[in-house]
């Protein structure tokens, strides 16, 4: 992995020079990997605990209402969940040697899978919700598919954090 990550350097040479001499554009890169991370986490755990919520109240026709607005917001999730990829894609580039070597970076990639992963199973339950909202097995993958969900979230944060310091 360190020859891979020497090499990568080498060829990434240009941005790397471009990066680390230009605070605007570490600026960006930053604004926008942080940016994409307070959206979409921040818009997931909004309804991750929704749904949290919602099991308190068995109604019918409010867990089919919820079930339609995870659907709905589901895109703008994974919109920003996008830019924290290419963005930590720009950064991964700007340091590949110390990225690609480091084990909290790749435990913080099996992350992002498995919130992607997650948001699938998640999505998939809230439309099984939304289709028969009666359906008490559909609803309780729905509720654990969200508790998963806050739990990665704060992990992936937590490792970019730890990334950041190492």
């Amino acid at each position: 992995m360190a020859a891979l990550a020497q090499y990568l350097a080498h060829l990434l040479a240009p941005w790397v020079n471009l990066y680390s001499n230009s605070l605007t554009v570490e600026t960006v890169v930053v604004f926008l990997h942080v940016g994409g991370l307070v959206v979409a986490g921040g818009l997931a755990w909004m309804l991750d605990r929704a749904v949290l919520r919602s099991a308190r109240d068995p109604s019918h026709p409010a867990r089919a209402e919820l079930a339609r607005k995870l659907g709905g917001s589901h895109g703008t999730v994974l919109v920003g969940l996008g830019v924290v990829v290419l963005s930590g894609v720009a950064l991964t580039a700007a340091d590949p040697k110390t990225f690609l070597v480091s084990w909290i970076f790749w435990t913080k990639m099996a992350l992002i899978v498995l919130l992607l992963f997650n948001g699938w199973l998640l999505k998939r339950a809230g439309a099984h919700v939304a289709a028969e909202p009666e359906a008490e097995l559909s609803f309780r993958r729905l509720h654990r598919a969200a508790i998963r969900s806050t739990g990665l979230w704060a992990l992936t944060i937590l490792a970019g954090v730890a990334l950041s310091q190492s």
